[in-house]
């Protein structure tokens, strides 16, 4: 699940750099709203996603007022459900977060090349697919991997919102420490996120090294 939550949060935040790159009436209110989930305490934000999710929340009284729904669904229950509202709610969280390093990256692009495209006949698409992905890549690369790295990490949504229910390894440590009194495990726990973590440092760190050496 963390790779469709990385891939959710890289398509939404590439659209709204693309959105926020072009000159319209209201950018820069634009932008600020969308920058409104970062200064959100995680806490507060996963409290709220959990009550949208809850039975009695907005999500279950919209699916049965268009009629998609009889019986309001618990989304804490199951094994896919729990994962799907934290991504959901980790999505909106730190997607602003992608979209401003994506938004940087754009704005770093010579806007001559896009202009001698067009002079040779290239189409929005082809602009986008031979200029502006692959100018993009360090950025790309970067969203990816701090936000990687942050997903490794991921406490406060799956606790508040599923508790239980979405052991991932940081609540995991969390509970074999504190409810089972369990220190050992809670630090073999704790040693493999930070195994990972590393790992995926290393990988950033020679993706932006080699993309230096190839320039």
């Amino acid at each position: 699940m963390t790779g469709v939550g990385l891939t959710l949060e890289l398509i939404f935040g590439m659209i709204l750099a693309l959105i926020l790159s072009e000159k319209f009436f209201g950018r820069g209110i634009f932008r600020a709203v969308m920058l409104l989930p970062l200064g959100i305490p995680t806490i507060v934000s996963a409290s709220n996603m959990a009550f949208i999710f809850s039975t009695q929340g907005f999500l279950n009284e919209l699916l049965y007022r268009i009629g998609l729904i009889e019986v309001p669904i618990d989304w804490r229950v199951g094994t896919i459900k729990p994962l799907m509202t934290i991504v959901v709610a980790d999505m909106w969280k730190v997607t602003p977060l992608v979209m401003l390093i994506l938004l940087a990256g754009l704005e770093s692009i010579d806007k001559q090349l896009y202009e001698a495209a067009k002079v040779d006949g290239a189409g929005r698409w082809h602009r986008f697919r031979h200029i502006t992905l692959p100018l993009l890549k360090p950025y790309i690369t970067m969203a990816l991997v701090i936000r990687g790295i942050d997903a490794f990490r991921i406490f406060e949504l799956p606790l508040v919102m599923a508790g239980r229910h979405v052991p991932v390894m940081s609540s995991y440590a969390y509970f074999e420490y504190v409810e089972r009194n369990n220190p050992y495990t809670s630090a073999a726990g704790a040693t493999i996120l930070l195994i990972m973590i590393i790992i995926a440092i290393s990988v950033y760190l020679k993706a932006v090294g080699t993309e230096e050496v190839t320039r």
